[in-house]
């Protein structure tokens, strides 16, 4: 085992540093005020949960990867007396949160690793350079790859190991599913409204929130009924129309190339959503505001 090392005051400047690291024999933990710093609990060998008060409860098993936010209260139990092995990481920095989220490490939870024994590995590596690790500068280097090869190594977890136990202020699976679908569909549809002048295309949308375009097409056919491509499609063509209210003097082609549309696609789509072509609506409206504009003389 490897007693807890500490690698004292950080440089100020450091988004991200390396804490604390060691490893233990598998036992009863009880932090009822938590950690100052993100941990990164990695079980080696053994069984256990993780309860946090108001959260939920979490089982692990050998091979997982369990990430714990700083100042939550917790405590671990092991389910036997096998003596397993729990190595940890402290990681701090204002950077650290921001970087587990998007490596895919937070919120809370179990996370299988493929390749568990590398890691272990290097996290043994990194606690045997400390004492010539004179650079803080190169622990946070080391650490920025660690997450990232973490993230890149999770594999989804079984659904005996996959569902939080029922506690208090849990989610089912469906739920959190259900909570996950919203937030990709919110940021898709976040993302047309941002991009719809630029050459978007939905694929690439579905890329950017982690869902295919199959499965996109499926929330938005339950939210709106239409494809992905039909919603960016009426968004174009609806602010297509908004424009040309706000400029009567534009021509068709520039109405066109405003929402990133070919100019006689623009058209054929414009008079299949509107009834008219834009040149008539554009005509119509400058005749609307010459009668306007004679009713105010």
């Amino acid at each position: 085992m490897l007693a807890l090392r500490l690698t004292g005051l950080p440089d100020s400047r450091l988004p991200l540093y390396l804490y604390c690291v060691g490893t233990q024999e598998e036992k009863v933990q009880f932090r009822p005020d938590g950690f100052p710093v993100y941990q990164l609990f990695l079980l080696r060998s053994g069984k256990g949960e993780f309860r946090v008060p108001g959260k939920g409860t979490w089982s692990v098993t050998a091979g997982q990867l369990f990430v714990m936010e700083p100042g939550t209260a917790h405590e671990y139990i092991p389910h036997s007396k096998t003596h397993g092995e729990l190595g940890y990481i402290g990681i701090g920095g204002e950077a650290a949160g921001a970087v587990l989220r998007s490596a895919g490490l937070l919120p809370m939870g179990p996370r299988r690793l493929s390749e568990l024994e590398q890691f272990w590995s290097r996290m043994t590596d990194i606690w045997h350079s400390l004492g010539r690790m004179t650079e803080m500068w190169n622990s946070s280097t080391i650490l920025y790859q660690l997450i990232l090869d973490m993230s890149r190594s999770t594999l989804p977890l079984h659904d005996e190991t996959e569902e939080r136990e029922a506690r208090s202020g849990s989610l089912t699976r469906s739920e959190r599913e259900s909570e996950s679908a919203n937030e990709a569909f919110t940021r898709a549809v976040s993302l047309m409204h941002t991009h719809y002048q630029d050459d978007l295309l939905l694929k690439h949308v579905a890329e950017a929130v982690g869902y295919s375009v199959q499965h996109l097409n499926r929330l938005f056919h339950q939210r709106h009924g239409v494809t992905g491509h039909q919603y960016m499609q009426r968004l174009r063509l609806q602010k297509a129309s908004e424009w040309l209210d706000k400029h009567p003097q534009a021509s068709v082609r520039e109405a066109a190339e405003t929402v990133g549309m070919e100019v006689n696609y623009f058209i054929r789509m414009y008079k299949r959503e509107f009834g008219e072509t834009p040149g008539k609506e554009i005509k119509h409206r400058i005749q609307l505001k010459i009668i306007e504009k004679d009713l105010y003389l």
